[in-house]
């Protein structure tokens, strides 16, 4: 009988690539230090995942499914980008990762559950169809993306973050007041 595979073990490799990349970056992360850390070997590792581009993928799909969990508890539009804002504050090695593989996870041919929660939430709020507010999408999408990677910068003192929220949350709220401009004529 064939030994039966160790059901946990890509849960705890992941576990451990996410510590990794958390608490040493992109350079920290090798295939080789997960297998250790995570108490397996190598080609183990790699029978899971083809390189580290690969972990890395499956690492900001996990940070995706997060994000979108801590912006799906929103309990309103207005608190969408201060979610978001407060994920990216408390999870920023995290965002970078998710930044980096921004192509691959964010194409616009490839699963997009947050964007169509929110363009469903739109349209729900100000009538019409969801795809309607594709613009309102990334006029907020674009505002708070850029806020979160200037929040990410690491020489970026107290103050500075306190005004790129402040006035990131402000140009939201404005939006959202103002959402029939994006419509579509």
């Amino acid at each position: 009988m064939p030994p039966i595979a160790n059901q946990q073990l890509e849960e705890r490799i992941l576990k451990t690539a996410a510590r990794l990349w958390r608490t040493r970056g992109e350079e920290g992360l090798t295939l080789r230090v997960v297998a250790r850390e995570a108490g397996t070997t190598t080609p183990t590792v790699y029978k899971r995942f083809r390189n580290k581009q690969a972990l890395m993928r499956a690492l900001a799909e996990r940070f995706r499914a997060q994000l979108n969990e801590q912006l799906f508890a929103s309990s309103s539009l207005d608190d969408v980008c201060r979610r978001y804002l407060r994920y990216v504050e408390e999870h920023p090695h995290e965002y970078q990762l998710l930044w980096h593989t921004w192509s691959e996870i964010f194409h616009p041919e490839g699963p997009q559950p947050g964007r169509i929660w929110l363009l469903n939430l739109l349209a729900t709020r100000f009538g019409g169809e969801p795809e309607d507010y594709s613009r309102t999408f990334y006029a907020l999408f674009l505002v708070t993306h850029g806020a979160a990677s200037l929040l990410t910068a690491p020489e970026n003192d107290e103050s500075s973050r306190a005004e790129v929220r402040k006035n990131c949350l402000a140009i939201c709220d404005t939006i959202l007041e103002n959402v029939p401009i994006f419509r579509p004529k």
